[in-house]
Parts: C-alpha cells; structure tokens; sequence
C-alpha cells in the first residue's frame, strides 16, 4: 500500500496581512459595483426622486443677497492699560474687534438708523416687534471674520433684498465706527484721572515715610551707610573682633596639633628633626635658630651665600658658551662656586651635629616646651579677646532693631519713588493721547450686494440632489443585498470563497429509480455536457487528483447526485472508477443504487478481516461499465470515529491501487466533522453549492471550516441553477448549464431522512433569503 499523503500547505499561499486587507478591499469595492450594476433602477430612481426635490426646493425657497464689505483696525500708540509689548499693531485684539460687531451696543446704533430707512429696506424686520428679537435678526445675518495675519475684518450681510443687505450692512458699519472713537477718547480721559489720583496718593505715602527715616537716623545715632545696607559702627566693630576671635582660635587647634605630633614622636622615639620645619611657623625661626646655638647673622650669611651660588652657577653656564674651560673668568667662577659649596656644607655640618647632639637628650623637651608656650601665649589672647566681643556684641544687639527699622523704611521708600516714576511716564502718555483715538478704524471696501441670488443656487442643489441621491440609492441597494443572502454570479462565488469554479450544473430533470444516472439516460443533453466539463477540469489539472472526495455546505445541496454522475461520466472515459458512501449518517449514495440494507463501509471498518478480502466483499456493481461503489452499511454509533480509525485510511489506500479513479460522498460540512476527517485523507475536496437556496455566510463558513481543518478545497461546484432566475442575482445563462438532484431522495431509510430530497426530484428548489 502507498503511504497516505497529509495536507500539504505552502507558506507562499499566504499573503501578509497588509496585503490581505489591500486585496479584500478591492475585492468589496468591485462586488459593490456589481451589485449597483444589478439593481441600478433603485439608484436611478433615488437620483431622480433627489432631484426633483432638489428642483422643488429651488423654485420654492426665498431668494437671499449677499452684501460684502471690510475695515481696517490698527493701533495708533501704546496701550497704557497693557503691559504687553508685542508691536504686533493690535492682532490679539482683532478677535475682540470682531464680537464687537455682534455687540448689542453696535446693534442698537444700526437699529436707530435703519429705522430711519424706507419700509423696503426693512423687509428683513417684518413681523418683528420687539428690541431684541430685531437685534437677533441682525445678529443672524451678518458675519463678521478677519483676514488671517492682517488687521483687515471682512464683513457679510445677508438679506431678502440686495437693497436691504447693502443699507444694513452701511448702518452696521457706520455705527461700529462710532462706538470705536467714543470709547478709545473717552477710556484715556478716565484712565488719566485714574492715574492722577493714584500719583497724588502715593506722593504723600512718600512724604510719611522720608519723615519716619529722619527720625529713625536721629534715634539709631551715627551710621555707615555701604550702598546697601546701615551699619552702626558698634556693630561694625563688634563684626571684625568676631573675625579676628576666629582667627586666634584657628591658630590655637594648629598649635595644638602641633604638640600631639610632637608628643608621638617622642613617645614613640621617632626622629624629631622633621618636627623642626613643621614647628618653625608655630614658635619662630629665631627661637628655633637659638636652640640650635645659631644666631640669626648666621643663618643670613648662609642665605646670602646660597643666593650667590646660585647666580655663580648661571654666570658659569654663560661664560661656557663663549670661552674655553682654562679661561681666567671661568676658573675663577668656579673657584668662587666651591668656596660657596664648602661654607654650606660646613654650615649644614654644624647644624646636623647640634642636631645629633640634642636628639639623644633634649630635642624632644625643647619642641614641646616651645609649643606649650605658644599655646599659652594664644589661649591668653583668646580668652581677652572674647571677652572684649561679648561687650561689643552686646550692645550691637541693643542697636540692631533700629538699624533693621532704617533699613525697612529706606525699602519702601525706593519702591514708593519707582512707583511714582511709572505713574508719571504713563500719565504723560496719556495726555498725548487724549485727542488721538488708541484705535482707528478705517474703510476698506464700502458695502457691495450683488445682484444675483447666493441662495438657492442651482449649481449646488444639483450637486447635493445627485450626491444626496447616489447615497440613498447606495444605502438601498446595500441594505437589499444585506437581506438577500446569496451568490449572484459566478465571479462573487470564486471571489468570496477563493476557490475556483469547476462546474456551473442546471436543474436536472426528473430521472427514474431504475435509471438514477443523468448522464446515462441522456448522455446528449446540455445537462450530461456539464459532468464531462467537470471530468475534463479535474483530468487536466495539473494536480494528484486521483481521490476526491464531495462534500457540502448543508443537507438538500445536490452533492450525492454531482458525485454520481462525475463518477459515471470518468467511467464512460474509460478509467475504472470506484465511488465510497461515507456519509455513515444519512447516506444518500446507497439509496441512489438502491443498496441501502447491503454490508458496506461500516462493516469493513468495524471487521478485523484482511483489508482487500473485506473491500472485495462489500462491492457493488452498478449498471455503467467501470462503476463499481462501496455502500454505506449498517449506521455505525459514531461515525467520526469510524471515519478517523487507520482501517479507513488504509481502505482508501487500497481503492487507489486497484481504481484509476476514487470519489468519496461525505456528509455536509456544517451537519458534522466527517468531511473534515475525510478531507485531510484524500487528494482533494470538492464543495457542492446550491446559489438560489444557500446562504453566503454559511458556504463561506463551511469553506473556512475545511481549510482551517487542513483540507485541499480544490473548487466548487454550482448546482441546480435556473434559467428562470430572473433579475438580478440570478444565476440564469451566466453560469451556462445547470444541476438538480434527479433522483428520488424521497426514500426514507431506517433514520426518517429528511424532505430536502423530496423537494429537488419535483423540481428547482425554493431560494431561502435572510432574515
């Protein structure tokens, strides 16, 4: 036996997400066309509809003018009330130049002079007879907007009458303008009161407190005065003895670290002449020359003598670069430099043994008996000079609070005399402008209404007519094709399911029980034409197709009838042809050979027998030569079971070396999980669909179930399409041939089929359409 192959799926088969969604959509887009092609009297019809509307709303509506008009708003000066100083000409304010247009104080001067107008003029205010409700007219009408980056505000007054919009619009104008130079002259009259009252407040401030600093100065007695701050000199006294106590104590810690390392060497016997450097500034360089037995000529003669040296030592580089080593000049610098090196050397000696001398006995007594002193020294000097501050800090703190009182007072004075400066500079400013308006408004464009209507106009009602009726008939005919749940043409079914179409079957007619096969009692008809079609697609494909299987969506569907006359129409061919009823639940194959009640496929699978002895014995011959079928058997208790076991796997595997063709009949996809099983076990699976009777969702459901399951849906077949379709969706002579059942389905086995079967022999099934 061959190996039994298992679905094989190429990752190349997948598109990537982004294209997927690509494709689906254009995929929508050109459906939708198709649709809108279909039932485009419902599109033409809601255009026509729009438009007659739209022409009934034209002639019917007001006409309304449009009056235009734009001022100009700058800024003459600076703003005193605005601290701001953008030079930006007055932009931010254009926003409120704009409301003040709408303002009920503008409105109420333009209602004052259209009032004086003729009655024509007004024919906006007809029927109005309160204040506000006429201001609200006007409101509504005009519209007031600034050009973007300008200080230009266009303005649009709209009205029954092109000679009511321009006067409107004229009034509206004339009385903004007023408003404008009213309230800029009078706002800088107040504001220069406002600010008068303000400087003479704050001058007597002012005088109150230059008062209130003599007196403290005379109270507080003599003060330095830094440029800052007052400091009284008792305070300022108090200050550099705090400093100078710091500083003592400072040097006291020093000297005492001095001592506790001198005290270490010596009680650890360490070498104390370091000591003598680190000690030199801690009690002096002539104590420390004394204890040494050396005086203070002496360790000048010896400086004196090192500095000579050293200039000998620079005059002898010199005079090498111009003489020779037995020149007079350079034996005598050389001479000179070795009497220097000699006295050093002899000095140092000397120190070095008085050194040696007192390291064995004193030198340890005499650092630390010249360090205690200097400590003494100090901590006297600190204890006097502590005192002395706490006198001075004292009294310092008796003088501080009226120091910090002047301090105070000469503060809020400075900030008085600064805010007096402001008041002047902005008073004075004021006064500039107090004959000079902060605002001018100046006119553009003057008010210009046109003749024409801007409303109703004919060019935007038509486009709205045709837009608004494209959309409705858009909207109807989505919506009917929402309801009606089915394939329309051949193309949508590839399309959607994404398999391709290998057969389009008409009705058959009506066949005997003798003689169940189609393509055996009319071998002639366009009918029989349609099998050999589909026999001729699977043959030349370029695909194993030697076991197929056939399934479909739902019971009634027609599979067992394609599957027979495919079968009889390969082996009219001349291919021997070997048909399984694997539909273990309702098996309309055996009742189509009427071999119900004989042993078949249940009884091989449920036998422990050799698997070729079992098939041979359940084989049937049928009446086309090369045909021979294996029923069903005896219904098994689980069926999916039966179908998933290695038995019927290797039945397959047996049928495909003794038959050159093996078609399986499997039960409908979304009744049972059989097809499935079955589907991954052969070559290829075949999805039979009724167009007028099955639901689109579910044909597409059932075709996602087998490929999710791993099932190679090769294509589908369109079964029992009409030519009395009619309309659109209808299959009709689209598809070009058509299928029924034609056989009688109408047997009930030991299960009580259904009637689906029933209904196919009499004639084309009813198409069902969503809810």
């Amino acid at each position: 036996m061959t190996p039994h192959p298992q679905p094989h799926h190429d990752p190349h088969s997948h598109h990537d997400q982004a294209g997927d969604s690509t494709a689906d959509l254009v995929h929508s887009a050109m459906r939708f066309m198709r649709v809108l092609r279909h039932r485009k009297l419902y599109v033409i019809t809601a255009v026509a509809v729009a438009g007659m509307l739209g022409a009934f709303h034209y002639f019917t509506a007001p006409r309304i003018y449009c009056a235009t008009a734009s001022l100009l708003v700058t800024q003459t000066g600076s703003d005193i009330t605005n601290t701001s100083m953008n030079g930006d000409g007055g932009q931010n304010l254009i926003p409120t130049y704009e409301r003040l247009f709408t303002s009920a104080v503008v409105l109420d001067g333009a209602l004052q002079r259209i009032a004086k107008m003729p009655p024509e003029v007004r024919v906006d205010f007809a029927g109005v007879g309160s204040a506000e409700g006429l201001k609200s007219v006007l409101r509504g009408n005009l519209t007031a907007q600034a050009v973007r980056r300008t200080n230009i505000i266009g303005l649009t007054y709209k009205s029954k009458s092109a000679a009511a919009a321009k006067a409107s619009l004229t009034a509206i104008m004339e009385s903004y303008t007023e408003f404008m130079e009213k309230n800029h002259k009078s706002a800088s009259v107040e504001v220069a009161d406002v600010l008068r009252v303000q400087l003479e407040k704050k001058e007597g401030e002012l005088q109150a407190k230059q008062a209130e600093l003599l007196v403290l100065k005379n109270s507080a007695g003599v003060v330095i005065h830094d440029g800052t701050n007052y400091v009284h000199p008792i305070v300022e006294r108090a200050i550099r003895m705090n400093e100078t106590l710091i500083d003592v104590r400072k040097k006291r810690l020093q000297y005492e670290g001095s001592l506790i390392a001198v005290r270490a060497a010596v009680r650890n016997g360490g070498d104390l002449r370091h000591h003598l450097i680190s000690v030199e500034p801690v009690v002096g360089r002539e104590l420390i020359m004394s204890a040494l037995g050396l005086n203070q000529h002496h360790a000048q003669a010896a400086s004196g003598i090192e500095q000579k040296l050293l200039q000998d030592r620079a005059k002898l580089d010199s005079l090498k670069g111009h003489y020779g080593p037995t020149h007079p000049q350079i034996l005598e610098v050389q001479k000179n430099i070795a009497n220097s090196e000699q006295y050093l050397a002899q000095y140092q000696g000397k120190i070095d043994g008085r050194l040696d001398q007192l390291q064995g006995r004193a030198l340890g007594p005499m650092l630390t008996a010249m360090v205690e002193e200097k400590i003494a020294e100090t901590l006297a000097n600190e204890r006097q000079l502590e005192q002395q501050y706490k006198l001075a800090e004292a009294e310092a703190i008796h003088l501080n609070g009226n120091v910090a009182k002047l301090q105070i007072v000469e503060n809020e004075i400075q900030r008085l005399l600064s805010w007096q400066d402001t008041l002047m500079d902005q008073l004075a400013s004021t006064d500039l402008q107090q004959n000079v308006g902060y605002v001018r408004v100046a006119i553009v464009s003057d008010p210009v209404a046109s003749n024409n209507p801007i409303s109703p106009r004919r060019s935007m009602i038509a486009i709205l007519s045709l837009m608004s009726g494209l959309a409705i008939g858009g909207g109807i005919v989505y919506l009917m094709d929402l309801m009606d749940d089915r394939f329309r043409s051949p193309e949508e079914l590839q399309e959607q399911i994404r398999v391709p179409v290998l057969a389009m079957v008409r009705q058959l007619p009506p066949t005997t029980v003798d003689a169940p096969l189609h393509v055996q009692t009319a071998r002639d008809s366009v009918e029989a034409e349609a099998f050999r079609t589909l026999r001729t697609t699977l043959a030349f494909s370029h695909e194993d197709r030697q076991r197929i299987g056939v399934t479909s969506s739902e019971p009634g569907d027609g599979k067992t009838t394609v599957l027979a006359n495919l079968a009889a129409s390969i082996a009219q061919g001349g291919k021997r042809t070997l048909l399984i009823d694997a539909d273990l639940r309702k098996p309309g194959l055996s009742k189509l050979f009427q071999i119900r009640k004989c042993d078949g496929l249940s009884n091989i699978l449920r036998s422990r027998d050799d698997i070729e002895a079992a098939c041979r014995a359940t084989i049937r011959p049928t009446s086309v030569e090369n045909l021979e079928i294996i029923p069903c058997g005896p219904r098994p208790a689980d069926p999916g079971e039966a179908l998933s076991s290695t038995r019927f796997m290797d039945v397959i595997a047996w049928a495909e070396t003794h038959y050159d063709q093996v078609l399986i009949d499997c039960p409908p996809v979304m009744a049972a999980s059989d097809a499935a099983i079955v589907g991954r076990i052969v070559d290829g699976m075949m999805l039979v669909v009724q167009p007028q009777k099955n639901h689109r969702r579910l044909v597409i459901r059932a075709a996602e179930h087998l490929t999710t399951a791993g099932v190679n849906l090769i294509g589908i077949v369109a079964n029992r399409v009409t030519d009395d379709s009619g309309g659109y969706g209808g299959y009709g002579y689209g598809y070009g041939y058509g299928l029924g059942y034609g056989y009688g389905e109408d047997e009930e086995d030991d299960e009580r089929d259904d009637a689906h079967h029933e209904q196919g022999q009499a004639g084309p099934a009813v198409p069902r359409r969503a809810a």
